[in-house]
This record gives C-alpha cells, structure tokens and sequence, in this order.
C-alpha cells in the first residue's frame, strides 16, 4: 500500500492522538504497533503522486462546462 506524504502524516498524527488520549494500555499498545506498522510503509515519490489523479480513469475538464451556464 502506497500512501501520500499527506495521508501518512495525518494517519500518524490521529494514531498519536490516540496513543495519548486512550485510557487503555492494551488500547495503547495496539495503537503503537500500528503506528509502527504504518512508519514502515513506504513512500511515493513525486512522479508517482503527480499521475495519481488519472489512475482512476476520470478526469474533469471544467472547461468545457463554462459554455452551459
């Protein structure tokens, strides 16, 4: 699985929030080995983010809709 610099650090920053606010140690110790988990995906570099948007085979030219209105 390949995240985004974006999607990592929010992923990382809610598991962080997590690991400080639960008041279960067995809650803690999963959050932590996830966030572990997570640390040792790896990442996409530029040219992998910048092509992303078309992969899913939609792409939206807002050009064409200003002659509608």
């Amino acid at each position: 699985m390949l995240l985004s610099d974006n999607d990592r650090s929010v992923m990382e920053q809610a598991l962080t929030e997590a690991i400080n606010h639960s008041g279960s140690y067995q809650s803690k110790i999963h959050y932590r080995q996830l966030l572990t988990k997570l640390q040792n995906v790896p990442h996409r570099n530029a040219a992998e983010s910048a092509e992303t948007p078309y992969q899913d085979g939609f792409r939206y030219d807002y050009d064409d809709s200003a002659g509608l209105i």
